[in-house]
């Protein structure tokens, strides 16, 4: 479940950032990527808090293979 939070909290941090560029060169104020932000800082601590391990950078494509399915060849 962790997992699927970190990644969640993941894509939604990387979509803000699309939102606010677009929002951006519109001339508008970037209030959908602030909320799109905001919601995956909490997913990531929601993560955070649900896991005892902690999260580092090498635990996203360990994330990702556990959410896919995916085994890595030995």
């Amino acid at each position: 479940m962790s997992d699927l939070l970190l990644l969640a909290g993941l894509a939604l941090c990387v979509l803000s950032v699309v939102l606010a560029v677009v929002q951006l060169l519109q001339t508008q104020p970037p209030r959908a990527a602030v909320l799109a932000l905001l919601g995956g800082i909490v997913l990531i601590f929601a993560g955070a808090h649900l896991d005892p391990a902690p999260f580092g950078v090498d635990t996203i494509p360990a994330a990702l293979r556990g959410a896919t399915g995916m085994q890595t060849a030995p």
